[in-house]
């Protein structure tokens, strides 16, 4: 198990040691998953610090509000060429202020909302775990790129669920997914569908949490119960218990959170780990870093006078404050709330609706100035 940094590292830096102490693994005998994770296009294209994550999402909404300043004025003039008289007559109230844009602050939370959609869509369609994961991975990071003032999130929401559903194997018609959502035909689902592959630079493959967390469940069993227990009060039974309550822990936070940007799957699932019982985990982490086992205490007098291992053990010590530190890190990440509510979102949605279709507000508008 290795420690990564949540930055990408550059090419130059391959087969050297990361700033967190970490070994890459041009210097280790043998490959993690983690080491894998680390050379996948996931990590090179879609791994952030939160200062990033939050640069993007400013500069998306920016981006958003511009598009959406130019659709409008473009409308405008189509309008009064048609309404002279009107516009004429009521041409100051006639301006881009009808719009109400789309803060940042609002489209986070709205898309907040729109993420807990989505998880009802795949429970509407008993998709897996899988399909629910991946289509929340597309959807956070097309609107990484993308405002919902270019975009309305409803309808991304639903091409990115059935697009998910085909990548994971869920198979499932789009006739028959048309049918079940109210109000959706098949060319609303498919013509999005090039628009968001483009957006993820077509990766596609999706690294989650969920298979380490698996491998993790595995080692614990081996490395707190044989050859014989280290914790008195702990069996199979308490460890499977704890890796149903991690498995929970990935659906409720990490999935909703930027933690997938910023930190990697083994870490992702080590975390929930952690936050579900520190004290099993910190003794798994302690053998596996620290060497803390039945016969620790025979190879005390060999290091003092050995320096090589003394200094292998003051590696193997700072590694594991390393890895806590980032654990603790991840859950702080993967447990922040970002309070939503339907009402909220559906007035958002309503502003997102005439954002992309001005000329429907225009309008609308023009007819009241009429009557």
């Amino acid at each position: 198990m290795t420690i990564p940094a949540t930055t990408r590292p550059k090419a130059s830096e391959s087969g050297k040691s990361s700033k967190d102490g970490s070994l890459t693994p041009s210097e280790k005998k043998y490959v993690s998953s983690d080491d894998l994770y680390r050379h996948s296009s996931q990590y090179n294209l879609w791994s952030f610090t939160q200062a990033q994550l939050d640069e993007m999402r400013r500069a998306a909404n920016e981006k958003g509000r511009k598009a959406a300043l130019q659709r409008f004025e473009a409308a405008r003039s189509s309008a009064e060429a048609e309404n002279p008289a009107v516009f004429a007559a009521h041409g100051e109230e006639l301006t881009s202020n009808m719009l109400e844009l789309i803060t940042y602050e609002e489209e986070q939370v709205f898309l907040r909302f729109i993420c807990l959609q989505i998880i009802q869509i795949c429970a509407h369609f008993n998709m897996p775990t899988q399909v629910r994961a991946t289509a929340m991975s597309f959807f956070r990071k097309f609107y990484l790129v993308h405002s919902v003032m270019e975009y309305r999130p409803k309808n991304v929401a639903y091409t990115i669920v059935f697009l998910a559903a085909k990548l994971e194997n869920y198979f499932i018609l789009i006739e028959s997914f048309c049918t079940r959502i109210p109000k959706t035909k098949a060319a609303d689902i498919l013509g999005l569908e090039f628009e968001v592959l483009q957006t993820l630079q077509f990766t596609l493959l999706v690294h989650h949490p969920f298979r380490p967390l698996w491998g993790f469940f595995l080692d614990f069993q081996l490395a707190l119960l044989h050859p014989s227990p280290v914790m008195y009060d702990v069996s199979v039974d308490t460890i499977g218990k704890l890796y149903d309550q991690a498995k929970t822990w990935l659906n409720e936070y990490a999935l909703l959170s930027d933690a997938p940007f910023m930190f990697t799957p083994p870490q992702i699932a080590l975390a929930a780990f952690y936050d579900c019982d520190k004290r099993i985990t910190d003794r798994y982490l302690r053998l596996k870093y620290l060497s803390e086992g039945p016969d620790s205490m025979e190879t005390i007098a060999e290091e003092e006078e050995d320096p090589a291992v003394s200094k292998h053990k003051q590696t193997q010590k700072e590694q594991y404050d390393i890895l806590v530190k980032t654990l603790k890190r991840c859950i702080v990440v993967a447990k922040q709330e970002l309070p939503t509510s339907r009402e909220e979102s559906a007035k958002i949605d309503e502003r997102c609706f005439f954002i992309l279709s001005p000329q429907k507000l225009l309008k609308k508008k023009i007819k009241a100035f009429s009557a």
